[in-house]
């Protein structure tokens, strides 16, 4: 049995507490505030103040992992519930033990089971917004979810922030354009009312309702300790995550 711990973000408390439970492995999870997404630095510097806690024994959230305490336990490795989102994973580094993330853009992916299901239904659904069970618990956003949402997939085309906050602005002005919200739905997670909240938003702004069902298949695998390097990257001590700009989504140099 392997031992992981796990950081990720609260919008994915439900289906990552669903996926552990039926792990063969220990894994112990931090959940982080859904409303730090909002400033990306903030969000990369809190990540990473969790990184160095549980590699230095200092986590109070943990079970001990610091080699030097007589009752630590050996980590496999730290992995975080997150995708690119809005770069806030750049610059991340262990010293120690490796640190696996999902090769995505955002928890949309994650939610849908890999970055290719995300892209194909985000490319076919012009003009749509996501709502999940998570996003219900948390407080939903409309403008500033579907903002973080486009700020990740331009930040794969463009390296320069005055270019994607142009873009960016352009979207804000469109945003009375959408014309449908999809609500993802994993058969392991009760409905709690989110058909009834996502059939009202639509109603209230003319919009088509859209059912997705999601996948878990990407969470039970990065829970598995076997990590396809196509769908997760593995960032070696003394790496530092970067952004490829390409299809694999993330690097490490």
């Amino acid at each position: 049995m392997k031992h992981f711990k796990l950081i990720a973000c609260k919008l994915l408390q439900r289906e990552l507490s669903a996926v552990a439970v039926g792990s063969e492995h220990y894994t112990d999870i931090t959940f982080i505030r859904q409303e730090l997404h909002s400033t990306p630095e903030m969000l990369r510097q809190a990540l990473q103040a969790e990184i160095d806690a549980v590699e230095s024994g200092q986590d109070l959230h943990s079970a001990v992992y610091d080699p030097r305490h007589p009752q630590a336990k050996e980590l496999d490795a730290i992995l975080l519930g997150y995708g690119l989102c809005s770069n806030a994973v750049v610059g991340l580094h262990s010293r120690s033990v490796p640190l696996v993330i999902p090769r995505a853009h955002d928890c949309t992916a994650l939610l849908m089971g890999s970055k290719e299901a995300y892209r194909s239904y985000f490319n076919a659904v012009k003009g749509t917004s996501f709502l999940s069970r998570g996003w219900m618990d948390h407080g939903f956003d409309l403008e500033q979810r579907d903002m973080e949402q486009l700020r990740q997939m331009y930040m794969e085309q463009y390296e320069d922030e005055d270019a994607v906050e142009y873009l960016l602005d352009i979207a804000r002005q469109s945003m009375a354009n959408y014309r449908a919200i999809t609500c993802i739905f994993w058969p392991e997670i009760p409905d709690g009312g989110l058909e009834e909240a996502g059939r009202g938003l639509a109603a209230e702004n003319g919009w088509e309702y859209r059912r997705y069902d999601g996948n878990s298949s990407l969470l039970r695998e990065m829970l598995s300790g076997e990590w396809d390097e196509e769908k997760f990257l593995v960032v070696q001590p003394g790496q530092v995550v970067q952004p490829s700009y390409g299809e694999d989504i993330l690097c490490a140099r």
